[in-house]
């Protein structure tokens, strides 16, 4: 069943789950970094040795078994990558190992730039880069405002054209004129995370943005290179805690990677 209904987008590294949510979620854990907000409500979380807990704004690590609910409330969840340096210094900012609390306060500041966004209709590119400079705020950092380099850039966008085929380090490497290891130091420095985790990330967000579209899962997974639908469901699951099928009801449009 579906978990609720608003909009749903992908960026490489992260996504953004919007709206008005319908269910609560049974004990899950994720890969995945989150930061589910309260828009003018409280939402409630527990983990396993926990009570239920109101929060305007929470920061669940990876990887915490954990509960969901704000049935009927205005919410948005945030999912991003934890092994980039926006994830570690959230992570530093808030316990690694719990719930963190966002102060009412800065939910409010925070979650305006999506908000207004999501009100206005904007376009994904547009709601991404909203949601994109929120993370970086909460880990007290800012937006770089330098173009991406050129070769990372070219590689992306050779990535982008070729998802349904096999990409490894040595092509993309190869895509952008450099060694392996000149490569793989550049990717991260230009993007904030490494080439392999940002091509699964691309591939599954790729993946559930044709789901979420109607695209049937078959369909999805050979889309983005993954072998069936059941490897799809997997990496789903361990990334975002839930199933494909669970996905909120959009008519969103896969967004594109920003610089």
């Amino acid at each position: 069943m579906r978990v609720g209904i608003g909009r749903t987008i992908f960026w490489p590294g992260g996504s953004l789950w919007m709206g008005r949510a319908m269910l609560p979620s049974p004990l899950h854990a994720h890969h995945a970094i989150q930061i589910g907000l309260g828009l003018g409500n409280d939402v409630e979380f527990r983990g396993t040795a926990d009570d239920w807990q109101a929060f305007r704004g929470a920061v669940i690590p990876p990887d915490l078994p954990h509960e969901y609910r704000a049935v009927g409330k205005v919410v948005a969840n945030l999912f991003f990558e934890p092994e980039t340096p926006v994830g570690r210094k959230v992570l530093e900012r808030f316990n690694a190992t719990s719930i963190g609390r966002i102060a009412p306060s800065e939910v409010d500041r925070l979650a305006a730039g999506i908000l207004a966004a999501f009100e206005q209709d904007a376009s994904n590119e547009t709601l991404a880069h909203a949601c994109s400079t929120l993370i970086t705020q909460l880990a007290g950092q800012e937006r770089p405002h330098r173009a991406t380099d050129q070769r990372v850039l070219r590689v992306i966008d050779h990535v982008m054209q070729h998802l349904h085929e096999p990409i490894t380090l040595a092509l993309a490497a190869k895509v952008a004129g450099l060694s392996e290891g000149r490569f793989r130091h550049l990717f991260v420095e230009e993007t904030g995370v490494a080439f392999r985790p940002y091509l699964l990330w691309t591939r599954l967000n790729h993946a559930l943005a044709l789901a979420s579209s109607g695209v049937s899962l078959t369909e999805a997974a050979y889309a983005a290179n993954f072998a069936d639908s059941a490897h799809l469901t997997r990496t789903c699951r361990r990334m975002f805690g839930v199933l494909p099928s669970a996905l909120p009801v959009t008519t969103s449009r896969p967004a594109a990677l920003t610089g």
